[in-house]
């Protein structure tokens, strides 16, 4: 081969290796930027996970399915079995087409954790099972759920006062925090914009527990303890003050990651919401007559009413205090000299929460108001439209502030019904509660 051949092969050569040198940078680049692009896609889809919470806007308590057990008179601190028995513990198909009808979107589902608590290992295993068929029950019939474990507060051993001041280390404590587990355990396979656990109704009366620990510190362990066998079941946080506003202060959300649901209860003023009830304190028991907004009634009014409520207890062998009337008219007179609740009071306290919420960065589709409603009038007494005019007012100023509600409750009484026999659902509640009543 002459000299001049060799350079131009030479040439030729290194053209070529510069070329090939060339389509592999380009193509290196482009696996790269590939690479980076499914990266980036890859953790968008981890972030969209993360947030895959369900959107509670607008629920029912359906509060009887695992609540309200029946106790062994022969066993104190057992259960009959089956503990939940009766009518009142079955819910129909067609109650549930109805309720999704009117508009209902979620249902919360409290859980008595207490007759769990005490039932045997099988017994257990049996209600476990029942708590996952009723929540797979409620999804396949359109509705998002929010599993509430919810401590009896009376006759019972296992009271949130009774399992929280037993914390961190106590027994029971500790075997409600294993059935917080064993409940997440069994949920946790459940779509994650579908279903919610909450970790206990109304913990604490007190904003701040000085002799024992704290709300705030229980809550955390208790999370921890759920997250350790679901990592990704969106949980339910609330504060101390029986969930109320003032609790806020004391909730901090260090440590929690971001599925979770913040659930408050509003039930003021106490004095309008609860009058009249049997189970109820003094003198709120024998107040009756009380108006909403304060301006639709008077002192006068309120004091006739108190007077046939009481007359109308002690005709029933009730036993009632000498003092009972001079005290609830304390309460009257204070309710409407003092207190004088209207829709700004109630726009005062949720705007508490909104402000709560923007400084932690929650969006209102994480906060719920869990349970609100005003008891009906004893039978016997006028209702002057008070109950479904607070009950609007709560609903419509929630509803402005981007949150979700969810009544207290199916039943009658507080609820949706006003016959429980044969499930008459009250027209002027859908309509209070902005639902669909042609679904009637």
């Amino acid at each position: 081969m002459t000299a001049k051949k060799s350079k131009r092969l030479w040439s030729w050569l290194t053209a070529l290796a510069f070329g090939l040198a060339f389509l592999v940078f380009v193509g290196g680049f482009l696996y790269l930027d590939e690479r980076q692009n499914a990266i980036a896609a890859g953790t968008q889809a981890a972030k969209e996970e993360t947030i895959s919470i369900p959107i509670f806007k607008r629920g029912i308590n359906v509060s009887r399915l695992q609540n309200f057990a029946y106790r062994d008179p022969e066993r104190p601190g057992k259960y009959l079995w089956p503990p939940f028995r009766g009518e009142l513990s079955k819910v129909s198909d067609a109650e549930l087409e109805r309720l999704r009808a009117l508009g209902f979107d979620f249902i919360r589902f409290p859980i008595d954790a207490g007759v769990f608590l005490a039932a045997t290992d099988s017994e257990r295993r049996i209600l476990l099972d029942d708590t996952k068929s009723i929540t797979v029950r409620l999804l396949d019939s359109g509705f998002t759920v929010m599993v509430d474990l919810h401590p009896a507060a009376y006759l019972t051993e296992w009271a949130p006062v009774d399992i929280l001041s037993d914390a961190p280390d106590g027994p029971r404590f500790q075997a409600y925090s294993d059935l917080v587990e064993e409940v997440a355990k069994r949920i946790r396979d459940l779509p994650t914009d579908k279903v919610a656990l909450e970790l206990m109704n109304e913990p604490q009366g007190v904003c701040f527990e000085e002799d024992s620990q704290d709300w705030s510190v229980s809550q955390k362990q208790l999370y921890d303890r759920a997250r350790s066998v679901a990592p990704d079941l969106p949980i339910v946080l609330t504060p101390g003050c029986w969930r109320s506003m003032e609790g806020l202060e004391y909730m901090s959300l260090d440590g929690y990651d971001d599925k979770i649901i913040v659930d408050f209860h509003f039930y003021e003023p106490f004095y309008f919401t609860h009058q009249s009830l049997p189970w109820v304190l003094d003198p709120l028991r024998y107040i009756a007559g009380l108006s909403y907004p304060w301006t639709a009634g008077d002192v006068e009014t309120a004091e006739e009413r108190t007077r046939q409520h009481i007359a109308a207890l002690k005709a029933a062998d009730v036993d009632v205090p000498d003092y009972a009337f001079d005290k609830a008219m304390d309460g009257v007179r204070d309710y409407y000299k003092r207190e004088r609740p209207d829709r700004s009071f109630i726009e005062s306290r949720f705007d508490t929460i909104s402000q709560w919420a923007e400084k932690h960065d929650i969006s209102p589709d994480q906060i719920v108001l869990g349970e609100f409603s005003a008891i009906r009038p004893p039978k016997g007494l006028p209702d002057d439209g008070s109950r479904l005019a607070w009950i609007k007012d709560v609903r419509t100023v929630v509803e402005e502030r981007g949150f979700g509600w969810a009544l207290w409750d199916y039943y009658e009484g507080f609820g949706l019904m006003t016959d429980n026999v044969k499930r008459t659902v009250e027209p002027a509640m859908v309509d209070t509660l902005g639902l669909n009543a042609d679904a009637l």
